[in-house]
């Protein structure tokens, strides 16, 4: 239920955007407000809280965002409150990254490694990535220890799992085919 909401607000905030052509502008903006929440719970925890009347909310959210936000982005903020769904604005704000980037024919991948990738490995990998999708791809580097050594991708749905502790399991698993 909640991803077919963040779908349906994302969807709506994305067709405005994309008809003023201010997505870009929409996006960073949601970002901002989505920082604003993590930055400061208390902030957050206003804006859902059933004790504070929605009026006082919009007027938090006009004094708080006045001037920093485009009145499209206030506008849908008061939305959000109006229809008590702003505990939904990370996922809106996923869904509506994700319809930007497929209007834009760009892939997120996430590569996770035991280090940061450098430059030049961060580079060769990203072209291999396109050269498979025949898409742009912005690849984001995650460092996990329990890797162990290799890289484990995620690539839109898919995963590719070239780590070290990945095969140790696959040989596990094999060998446990084998005593049975």
């Amino acid at each position: 239920m909640a991803e077919r909401v963040a779908k349906t607000y994302s969807r709506a905030l994305f067709e405005v955007g994309l008809e003023n052509n201010n997505l870009d502008v929409f996006m960073e903006e949601l970002k901002v407000v989505r920082d604003m929440f993590r930055e400061y719970p208390d902030f957050y925890e206003i804006l859902i809280s059933p004790k504070i009347n929605t009026e006082e909310k919009k007027k938090i959210v006009d004094e708080v965002f006045k001037g920093k936000a485009t009145n499209e982005i206030n506008n849908f903020m008061k939305i959000l409150l109006d229809k008590r769904r702003v505990k939904d604005l990370y996922s809106i704000v996923e869904q509506f990254e994700n319809l930007i980037y497929e209007h834009k024919g760009i892939v997120k991948a996430t590569a996770i490694t035991t280090v940061l990738l450098g430059k030049d490995e961060k580079d060769s990998l990203t072209k291999k990535l396109e050269s498979i999708t025949g898409k742009e791809v912005e690849l984001i580097n995650e460092i996990d220890k329990s890797v162990l050594g290799g890289v484990l991708i995620k690539l839109g749905d898919q995963v590719i799992d070239g780590t070290l502790k990945g095969k140790l399991n696959n040989l596990q698993i094999s060998l446990k085919e084998i005593i049975v």
